[in-house]
């Protein structure tokens, strides 16, 4: 039970899906219950306060403006908006030609609007909302003005939860991130504290511990990106946005690498040594008690410290054998990134504990106003013109459809195949959202429609309210979710509005929603289609562009070349590219269309991402690294051919022949044998063996990149060097 509350309290990084749930709600109340105080002693309409409320929600939900100020400017001209298609669609009702023709205007211009910036769009979805309502409950002009004294007590409510009573400030969702992060780390080390305690291998409690490591791996991209736009020195004076992203990657890196070296040692039986098993127990528990931020708390860090430095000294007494060479290097990997973040947590503790410290730039933050940004020349039609194009013509079939089956709510076809086609940027992306929409509004309308009967009066009001809560704190987890809320809310307002709920009137509902969703998936197959798998290979390509630029930069510490490049913040966004990556492949390989190798070549990837994370986690930071020429000559060979490795494989992904990799084998067994060739001293063995260590996940990357590289009919060659070495050998 105390594992699941510690769950739940980490499970909304800063609070988030709370916050905007609960401004959403309390506009909603607000706006409803005000307008319905007037419209009851004044002698008004109670659709007027059901469509402040709608206002309500809809001036927190479609603002997403950059800034503060552009984000209050917005909210005033969707007011303006909104009031301007009330007024339209009542004047319109009359010709219905012409409001359908104004309803396919203002859908083409929120697409194509999006390309000059997001308040354009919130200004045309507005109005079509407002407008949509106007038609739907055939409002005559009589009811504009207390529409539009609606709007105004909707728009006056939402200014006033967004910007005021519930006002959005980074530096504390910041913080409530950071304790999620520290929360979640914490349940997994506890996690593996009860498997290390458990000689047996359980493989319930290793998959439950791998959900858990890639929730910490979630909570750290977020944390990440609050840093982007947060300095954490406000909060934390004397830390910088480097030391905290550094100390992150740290933490979570330590548990991606738990899980699969604490299976690794159960399966060597390992943990059956008590002395190891007591001292990694001994580091976990250090670890968990140890409140990095607190500076009150120096003794818990210092104790892990200790303990990390007991587990060291173990390892110095194990010498490799027959029975321990399975697994020893795997302890001493855990022992080196749990080093790093014992360091960089009192490096933390240090500036935490400064006093009077210059107010210095932030080196770690980066210059995005510095970064040059890419304005390739696109030719053709933009995508935002594209969208626009199908959206017009999908709503235009959705009108002929609604007026020829649906006659009564000829505008639901439109609404459903818009939405499907928002945020969808390939067809494999909008069959997905259709059909989430069709199920969440199958499920959404049989439990509305049963709610409705069995409740009625304020108990009706009070279930519509959770909905709306319910629905928009979990739409960024699941949109199937989000739409069996807005289902059981519409039909609950239907309930209210049209004095009852018929089966009729659900079915109807559901019908036109799937025959929305497939116009706007038709449409899209057939008009500009983005293809899924083009898609991906874009990604893909990204991705593989941004590892070929971590390694080199990583091999270059060799070369005693000064970089600025930040690895563990480069790491980060390597996780989020490959994330990316996963998002848009996931129409392919988790429907019909799923088992065509894509899956291997995403685990190939997760593989090589891993390795890519391990070469800083695994590494040594912070003593220099003493090369010699022969060493440097034959790694900068290893970078190139590593380098041509990857663009081959990039080439493979978009389908190009005649594509050529490299083994580098030979390069790895030359560089291990330098010391016997040069009949090295023994603290020169001890060095090289560091360097060693330190590139030994660059083998595991090429090894990656060269598997799937073939998969994908590569061919293999010798490289450069080795071909000229035979040739050499041939000639003697």
């Amino acid at each position: 039970m105390k594992y699941w509350l510690y769950r739940l309290a980490a499970s909304d990084p800063g609070r988030k899906r709370l916050r905007t749930a609960s401004k959403v709600t309390l506009s909603v109340i607000s706006s409803v219950g005000v307008m319905l105080l007037i419209v009851l002693n004044a002698g008004g309409q109670v659709t007027a306060a059901i469509f402040a409320g709608l206002i309500g929600m809809m001036g927190i939900l479609v603002v997403n403006d950059d800034t503060e100020k552009e984000k209050k400017a917005t909210t005033l001209l969707i007011g303006i908006s909104s009031a301007f298609s009330v007024g339209f669609g009542s004047l319109l009702a009359k010709w219905g030609f012409a409001a359908d023709f104004f309803l396919l205007l203002v859908v083409f211009l929120a697409l194509y609007l999006q390309r000059f910036g997001s308040r354009y769009f919130s200004i045309c979805m507005i109005a079509f909302m407002s407008f949509y309502f106007v038609t739907l409950l055939k409002v005559g002009f009589p009811q504009v003005p207390w529409l539009l004294l609606s709007i105004l007590t909707g728009i006056t409510f939402a200014y006033l939860y967004n910007f005021i009573l519930i006002k959005d400030n980074p530096d504390e969702v910041l913080k409530r991130s950071m304790d999620s992060f520290h929360i979640q780390a914490n349940l997994t080390l506890y996690l593996v504290s009860d498997i290390v305690r458990d000689i047996n291998l359980e493989k319930k409690r290793l998959a439950n511990l791998d959900r858990n490591v890639q929730k910490l791996g979630d909570y750290a991209r977020v944390v990440s990106n609050e840093l982007g736009s947060t300095d954490p020195g406000c909060i934390w004076p004397g830390l910088s946005t480097t030391q905290m992203r550094l100390y992150i990657f740290d933490t979570a890196m330590l548990m991606e690498t738990l899980s699969p070296t604490i299976r690794r040692l159960k399966e060597h039986h390992a943990l059956q040594n008590t002395a190891i098993r007591a001292a990694l127990l001994q580091v976990i528990q250090s670890i968990r008690e140890a409140e990095v931020l607190n500076t009150n708390q120096m003794h818990h860090l210092e104790n892990a410290a200790a303990s990390v430095q007991s587990l060291r000294s173990l390892l110095r007494t194990l010498k490799p054998d027959e029975t321990n060479r399975e697994w020893l290097y795997l302890i001493r990997r855990l022992e080196s990134i749990a080093n790093h973040i014992i360091d960089g947590a009192f490096e933390l503790q240090q500036s935490l504990q400064q006093e009077n410290k210059q107010n210095n730039p932030d080196t770690g933050k980066e210059n995005d106003d510095e970064e040059e940004k890419k304005n390739e020349e696109e030719t053709g039609l933009r995508p935002t013109t594209k969208k626009a194009i199908q959206a017009i013509i999908a709503g235009g079939l959705a009108i002929l459809a609604g007026h020829l089956y649906s006659p009564a709510h000829q505008y639901w076809i439109l609404l459903s195949c818009f939405v499907v086609l928002l945020g969808t940027e390939t067809v494999g992306g909008t069959l997905v959202k259709a059909l989430q929409r069709s199920v969440g509004t199958f499920l959404g309308a049989i439990a509305g429609f049963l709610i409705a009967l069995l409740l009625t009066g304020i108990q009706e009001v009070v279930v519509l309210f959770l909905c709306v809560f319910m629905a928009f704190y979990l739409l960024p987890i699941s949109y199937t979710l989000m739409m069996f809320w807005i289902t059981m809310l519409l039909a609950l307002m239907y309930d209210i509005l049209l004095g009852g709920i018929t089966e009729q009137v659900m079915a109807a509902r559901v019908i036109d929603t799937i025959a929305g969703v497939g116009l706007g998936f038709i449409v899209s197959a057939l008009i500009f289609p983005q293809k899924t798998r083009d898609k991906v290979t874009t990604s893909t390509t990204d991705y593989l562009d941004a590892l070929k630029e971590y390694v080199n930069r990583y091999i270059d510490r060799f070369n005693k070349e000064q970089t600025d490049y930040n690895l563990a913040d480069h790491a980060l966004e390597l996780d989020q590219k490959l994330q990316t990556l996963i998002t848009d492949a996931s129409p392919l390989y988790r429907g019909w269309f799923g088992r065509t190798g894509l899956q291997q070549q995403l685990t190939v990837l997760t593989a090589a991402n891993f390795y890519a994370k391990q070469l800083v986690a695994s590494s040594t930071r912070k003593s220099l690294l003493n090369t010699n020429s022969q060493f440097e000559e034959l790694l900068d060979h290893v970078q190139r051919s590593l380098s041509g490795n990857i663009e081959a494989l990039s080439s493979a992904v978009k389908g190009e022949s005649q594509v050529r990799i490299v083994d580098l084998e030979k390069e790895r067994e030359q560089l291990e044998r330098i010391p016997e060739e040069s009949k090295s001293s023994e603290q020169d063995m001890i060095n090289h063996l560091r360097l060693l260590h330190n590139i030994h996940y660059v083998w595991r990357i090429n090894e990656s990149i060269v598997y799937l590289a073939k998969q994908l009919g590569a061919e293999s060659e010798k490289s450069d060097q080795n071909a000229a070495g035979e040739r050499g050998a041939a000639q003697l």
